[in-house]
């Protein structure tokens, strides 16, 4: 293995996750783990104080001790203030299960890889805000990986699918609909790389709810032949569901699937038809199709087109055949079902080596991007990397190609507008990142006479609405004033949202010089020091 492709691309999954890396042959390639399977399980049963279990062992314990078993935790990445779990007198935040999943997936891919698996990208959805991608790569950081870098999923997908060959020029949309999460995106594709236009989605939309709403139905019609509901019961809910996933994933290659269901001293069999599976999901498939017409109805805003010339099914739970028809039919293309459980993973994998490749340019000061700097170096940096690889043009490809991405949310200021609360926006949602905001002349300015301080917030706004009371304050600052500065005082306002998905805030009061930065701490994400003390803790847990 050349020291180029010592890297790896890790999809972390809601409710499967994947190792990918690139192999001899300079393909991506998953790493099968420690039962040759090429996707793990995203659950970890806590066994004892010290030792995690993950995978299909710590799903299957879910039955038996639901308690002790965490699962679809991706769902609160970036909200710890919502979520905790807690075992042996200790609470876990989400991004500590998931660096648990991460060190565990690491562990079981290690024995099937000559190479220490350390640098990794790994996944995010598109949507996914910076809090939910900072808490990403803290869970990596935990599990004592070094986060290369954090890569779009929809990008990831595409590089997999390999749209960028020959050069040619595509706009795609990706229907990703996971286990626990949906996106989607429309993204351009040529020979520079991937650029995603616009993205969409729902972190509470996914594979997960088909199940659960299998598993109510079939509840609800023992309850009506046997007079109780297993629901009740946390053992017998877990069974259920994972008869019921059984039962979905069997749906996707025949018509009908028998049922049996004991509790409680009474047994049920059910003939559970892909009909009635797809009549009591439907709404389901329909929100999912209405944001991807209004993901298309914002790529019309901004580019003033709409049109799309493929398709990408992604994602395991696009697998479902209700899934490819409606989307055939609401879109008028035939889909692409590509490789759903493992592109995105195998598309981290090739993300990785780019990254690898543009760290060895930053090493001999020259710039992929750009173009600037001492090229001859680089070039004789990466002949010396590639000189015993099989497909030197995969990799002389990949220096330069980006993978632009845009801003998932809004983000503005607090304000006041003839004396009602406002947020000002600066960045609007799917405006390409990176992103420089500079507030124009006298745009902003002091509210009253003789004000002492400037209080700067920094505000996210998760859907279309501006009202302060349905966004989120993510930031605050605050800027001293002397006596004596008169009312509407330009305040110059500054605002940064770097590629790495890091943000800067500050703001200046012009007459007196006074400014300051905002420190931006999101509530839903470990601090820097509960960071470094939970990979501490993490680093003597054994996980498998």
């Amino acid at each position: 293995m050349a020291e180029l492709t010592k890297v790896f691309g890790i999809d972390l999954g809601t409710t499967y996750s994947a190792v990918a890396q690139i192999d001899e042959f300079d393909r991506a390639v998953i790493v099968p783990n420690d039962i040759n399977e090429p996707t793990t399980p995203s659950a970890a049963y806590f066994e004892s104080p010290g030792h995690v279990v993950v995978g299909i062992e710590a799903k299957n314990m879910a039955e038996i001790e639901p308690e002790n078993v965490v699962q679809f935790v991706k769902r609160f990445m970036g909200r710890k203030d919502e979520f905790f779990f807690e075992y042996d007198g200790k609470q876990y935040a989400p991004e500590e299960i998931s660096a648990v999943i991460l060190k565990a997936l690491v562990e079981k891919a290690q024995q099937n890889v000559n190479a220490e698996i350390k640098d990794v990208v790994i996944t995010v959805p598109a949507y996914f805000d910076d809090a939910q991608r900072t808490a990403t790569k803290n869970a990596g950081a935990m599990a004592g990986l070094n986060v290369l870098d954090i890569v779009n999923e929809p990008i990831a997908a595409a590089l997999s699918y390999g749209v960028q060959a020959g050069g040619r020029e595509e706009t795609i949309l990706v229907y990703d609909l996971g286990g626990g999460t949906f996106d989607v995106s429309v993204i351009r594709v040529d020979a520079d790389g991937v650029k995603i236009l616009v993205t969409g989605g729902n972190h509470e939309l996914g594979g997960k709810d088909w199940d659960d709403r299998l598993i109510s139905y079939i509840a609800a019609t023992f309850e009506t032949e046997n007079g109780v509901n297993p629901l009740t019961d946390p053992h017998a809910h877990q069974e259920l569901r994972t008869k019921a996933e059984a039962t979905k994933k069997r749906l996707s290659q025949k018509m009908k699937d028998p049922f049996t269901f004991s509790f409680a001293g009474s047994h049920t069999r059910i003939e559970i038809t892909r009909e009635k599976f797809e009549e009591i999901t439907a709404d389901l498939l329909d929100l999912s199709i209405r944001v991807t017409k209004e993901t298309l109805d914002e790529l019309e805003r901004k580019i003033a087109n709409r049109k799309i010339d493929r398709i990408l099914l992604v994602g395991g739970s696009s697998r479902m055949p209700m899934v490819k028809a409606r989307v055939d039919q609401e879109f008028g293309l035939a889909a692409d079902v590509h490789d759903p459980d493992e592109c995105v993973a195998k598309g981290a994998a090739i993300w990785a080596v780019k990254r690898k490749i543009d760290n060895l340019a930053q090493q001999v000061g020259y710039n992929t991007q750009t173009g600037e700097g001492n090229q001859q170096a680089f070039n004789q940096a990466l002949e010396k990397e590639i000189e015993t690889v099989r497909n030197r043009d995969f990799y002389l490809g990949l220096p330069g190609k980006s993978g632009v991405n845009v801003s998932s949310h809004t983000y503005g200021i607090l304000a006041i507008d003839n004396g009602v609360e406002i947020v000002a926006p600066m960045l609007t949602k799917n405006t390409e990142i990176p992103f420089v905001y500079e507030s124009g002349e006298r745009q902003f300015g002091t509210a009253f006479a003789n004000q002492s301080t400037i209080e700067l917030v920094l505000m996210e706004a998760d859907g279309d609405s501006l009202d302060p009371a349905q966004c989120k304050e993510i930031g605050r600052g605050h800027v001293e004033l002397p006596p004596g500065v008169p009312k509407g005082s330009e305040v110059k306002i500054w605002f940064n949202y770097s590629a790495d998905g890091t943000m800067a805030l500050r703001a200046r009061e012009v007459s007196t010089n006074r400014e300051c930065e905002v420190n931006i701490v999101r509530s839903g994400v470990l601090g820097i020091g509960e960071v470094k003390e939970a990979g501490k803790e993490l680093a003597v847990l054994e996980a498998r």
